[in-house]
């Protein structure tokens, strides 16, 4: 064992020790779970779920009894397959669908608890329930610092990643008559654990009928996604969407069924698993190594597909057609998920077209140039709101974030109105200046700067090492205002009063600052231009007419 491994392996021991203090009982259904107690919870890690077979649905385990009767649950399950990056991640193996609970202390009369289930984040390529050093998806540090008197399950998920998530083969769809589809095994694995959960929690005090969602980035494009997929009415009410790249209200987030495969067919033919037999084909791609699929499938983005079976309608045509769950949908993103001034810091005007053509057709260019006003920017790092790289992240924020968001939302006044929708959508911006633990862009509320305050964890995504440094105090009352909203989403749907519900007629956004307070603001940005490209986009990548058509594999 390297001394690297070594050293990190020491680490979560002593952070084990330091957590766990009594390891506890407790009769299921399923048989007797032992899990470890905290001062302020009772954690069950390493809850298998459902077991994986490659590029099949999940089986699900929910009624399977522990073996012998009973599971030791105070470790994590392995993370699953994916390719070596600059963050923690732990033992990996396939069979990876595991699950954890963190369960508040409380009194024993304590009436069933809502579920908070945490999706995590990493392009749907990376990223596990157990990642990071120290653990930055700790329920336990959630649930420490969540308002007293408002108890909140936590779960999180692990769930299938890159090539064994999206494969998508003519002899995968034919295989089993039973399921004619393919891809989308992340979208299935997160129906198996909500399965998991909706006929077990009640054992761990849960209340399985009052479940909701949260997840960030990939997780945040995965708790939206949910709400369209076939299976997941019933599983949970509420969703709560951070960051969701790509995102859920455009087209570009999702592949056709040609463009997945071509790409899957590609990955055979690289495997040199090309046959006209279609078991040989099967057989050959199921017994390749691990490693050979990552080095082929690449750094290719893991997408959703649209398959007109399992996932027909991208979120906004699900919603306008009534195939979307009737839930409660709270969306938003952190001021600099996109790092256009960290990237291009002197920026001029001939470098901030070139940058947006390539995202954008010459077409729509003159018009959002002109309403930018990008013609007279400055590539003076002092120039503020008519510096160039902030009115293209200004416009970028927009197109991928705030214009997606009201899409999604006003799909939902036009298609049910606003009796039914009043206070049933939210959306939010969060600014934060992260500065312990240090990060590159330290200060800056970068993608995913948000996750420690959320979880109120001295952590970072990519954190491998603990650290030599604490929050102030003013950090932490932050962490735990926002901690108190999410608790409330968990509970009731809604965030506490003072964050506005979504209103068409005058759009405003719930705006979380640790220096600012956390306050309401008007949100008047002309989506017009991006709407007209969505709805063109559309039609290109899913059919001719503006809902999506049946589509037949070439």
């Amino acid at each position: 064992m390297s001394y690297f491994w070594l050293s990190n392996y020491i680490l979560l021991t002593i952070i084990v020790i330091i957590t766990a203090t009594t390891n506890v009982g407790l009769r299921t259904q399923q048989g007797m779970i032992y899990g470890r107690q905290t001062q302020s919870s009772i954690e069950y890690l390493g809850i298998q779920y459902a077991k994986a077979e490659r590029w099949k649905p999940p089986i699900d385990l929910a009624s399977e009894m522990f073996s012998n009767g009973s599971l030791q649950a105070t470790s994590f399950g392995p993370c699953c397959p994916q390719p070596k990056t600059d963050t923690y991640i732990p033992e990996q193996d396939e069979q990876c669908l595991y699950l954890n609970i963190y369960k508040p202390i409380v009194p024993s009369d304590q009436s069933s608890l809502p579920v908070f289930v945490w999706i995590h984040g990493g392009a749907h390529e990376i990223g596990c329930s157990s990642q990071s050093i120290p653990l930055i998806y700790n329920g336990t540090n959630m649930i420490s610092n969540s308002p007293s008197g408002q108890p909140v399950i936590i779960i999180t998920i692990n769930y299938r990643l890159g090539v064994l998530a999206d494969m998508f083969l003519k002899e995968l769809i034919e295989e089993d008559p039973k399921w004619p589809a393919a891809g989308n095994y992340m979208y299935l694995d997160m129906l198996s654990a909500l399965r998991w959960i909706k006929k077990n929690i009640r054992d761990y005090g849960g209340d399985p009928n009052n479940v909701a969602l949260f997840g960030q980035s990939a997780g945040g494009l995965s708790v939206t996604d949910l709400g369209a997929v076939k299976g997941s009415t019933g599983l949970y009410r509420t969703a709560l969407s951070q960051s969701g790249l790509s995102s859920p209200g455009t087209y570009t987030s999702y592949y056709s069924m040609n463009d997945a495969l071509n790409c899957s067919n590609t990955i055979v033919q690289r495997l040199n698993c090309t046959n006209e037999d279609k078991q040989k084909v099967l057989s050959c791609i199921r017994n390749s190594s691990i490693g050979d699929l990552y080095k082929i499938y690449g750094t290719r983005y893991t997408k959703p597909i649209i398959d007109n079976y399992f996932f027909p309608l991208y979120p906004p045509l699900a919603i306008q057609t009534g195939q979307y769950n009737n839930i409660s949908l709270i969306m938003g993103n952190n001021d600099y998920d996109l790092t256009v001034c960290l990237d291009y810091p002197d920026m001029n005007y001939t470098q901030a077209l070139a940058l947006i053509s390539q995202s954008v057709e010459q077409k729509w260019i003159p018009a959002l140039v002109d309403y930018y006003h990008l013609k007279n920017c400055s590539s003076n790092r002092m120039a503020n709101s008519s510096r160039c790289c902030r009115i293209v992240l200004s416009m970028a924020t927009d197109k991928l974030f705030d214009c997606d968001i009201r899409r999604i939302f006003n799909a939902f006044y036009s298609k049910y109105g606003p009796q039914y929708e009043q206070d049933k959508l939210y959306s939010y911006h969060l600014n934060c200046y992260p500065q312990c633990p240090s990060v590159p862009e330290e200060g800056i509320c970068r993608h995913s700067a948000e996750l420690p305050f959320v979880f109120g964890t001295v952590s970072d995504f990519h954190s491998q090492e603990l650290f030599n440094c604490t929050w102030d105090n003013s950090t932490r009352v932050f962490s735990n205002e926002i901690i108190a909203h999410w608790i409330n989403i968990a509970r009731t749907g809604k965030p506490l009063n003072q964050w506005p519900s979504y209103d068409p007629s005058s759009p405003k956004h719930f705006y979380i600052t640790p220096d600012q307070g956390f306050l309401s603001e008007t949100w008047n940005r002309n989506c017009s231009f991006f709407d007209a490209m969505e709805l063109e986009g559309v039609r290109k990548t899913f059919g001719n007419n503006h809902y999506i058509t049946k589509e037949t594999l070439k």
